[in-house]
């Protein structure tokens, strides 16, 4: 049934090209007679030295030379047409490996690569929308998973005092990774449909990083890390809220990954217009392909780094930094640990 549906669209496409042909000459004879109807009129040329019969039929021969020509070429040069009509009908079935490769004049061959790199991009996005999915059902169906499993332990009649302790401790920690997910998703998707910033103002980067020090003084008192803060006091343009937000997002980080007394650098400096703010942890540090892409969403970073976390502190980070018509790289290595550094424009 497809096959046939696509002989009659090919069979009324060249139908429509053979008409577009023959009315195409038509309209020449016809532009051809009238200039030489004027001319006539003009006195330009002599009526009698005209002879129209075999004028007419050497016009209405060449016509339909014209078309007959045209019906038994028009497959062939119709079929990079029905090449990309084809393959456009695969891509909007959700087969976007098909490429094309068009022969002919330079047009096409440049259609050909602009079309593949189209369905390339199509791909791209849409490995990424399934990544997504898969990976935002993972992170939320696992907490839950782990809730409902102790609870359902802690029913048990002949558990410990101890033992029901370190299960409700469980919950409580899987509730609040949720809670953390659930908050960090919605912070994502609203960073991701704003294009404008609001509330902008003067702010000092330090005393920023230094705000962000106090509110996460728990978690790096707990694992005995020191801290070092260095550099001016430079100033930028944003929303305080949501460069906060980066900085306890980056500063989350290197708590997360630094092994237990070790420090954290945290260093300001400036280089033109440009304000360079980088936070340096001792971890493990990881490879290159993590490193590429660790700002990915959901991207859990493996054993290289730990692999916790929801894997959206850094990917929300990204976004702000963007925001603000800044960027966020990060340079590690293998076992010498990791430096993230943030550059904005300086006020």
């Amino acid at each position: 049934m497809n096959n046939k549906a696509e002989r009659l669209r090919q069979l009324r496409l060249t139908l429509l090209f053979v008409l577009l042909i023959f009315g195409i000459q038509l309209l020449a004879v016809a532009v051809m007679f009238l200039l030489l109807h004027l001319l006539i009129n003009g006195r330009l040329i002599q009526a009698d030295s005209v002879n129209y019969v075999p004028l007419l039929y050497f016009s209405l021969s060449s016509v339909v030379i014209g078309t007959l020509l045209a019906t038994l070429f028009g497959r062939r040069s119709l079929a990079p047409l029905w090449k990309i009509m084809d393959a456009t009908d695969r891509i909007a079935e959700g087969d976007y490996s098909v490429r094309i490769d068009l022969k002919g004049p330079h047009e096409f061959r440049q259609l050909s690569t602009r079309f593949n790199h189209m369905a390339e991009e199509l791909g791209s996005v849409e490995l990424l929308r399934s990544d997504f999915i898969n990976d935002f059902s993972h992170e939320f169906k696992t907490p839950i998973v782990s809730i409902r499993g102790f609870a359902k332990m802690l029913k048990r009649s002949d558990l410990s005092q101890e033992e029901r302790e370190e299960y409700l401790d469980i919950i409580i920690q899987e509730s609040e990774r949720l809670a953390s997910l659930s908050s960090n998703v919605l912070l994502m998707s609203k960073l991701e449909k704003q294009t404008i910033l609001t509330d902008v103002e003067k702010l000092n980067a330090a005393e920023q990083l230094r705000r962000a020090v106090v509110l996460l003084s728990d978690r790096w008192e707990k694992k005995e890390l020191s801290l070092a803060l260095d550099g001016p006091e430079l100033e930028v343009r944003g929303n305080r809220e949501l460069l906060e937000q980066v900085w306890i997002n980056l500063l989350d980080n290197a708590i997360k990954f630094s092994p237990q007394g070790g420090e954290i650098s945290l260093r300001l400096e400036s280089a033109g217009q440009t304000a360079l703010i980088s936070v340096t942890d001792q971890g493990k540090g990881m490879t290159d392909e993590v490193a590429a892409r660790i700002f990915d969403k959901f991207y859990q970073q493996g054993p290289s780094r730990g692999g916790v976390g929801n894997g959206l502190g850094l990917s929300i980070a990204q976004r702000i930094v963007t925001l603000h018509q800044g960027s966020i790289h990060v340079k590690s290595a293998p076992g010498e640990g990791a430096v993230f550094t943030v550059e904005l424009p300086l006020c």
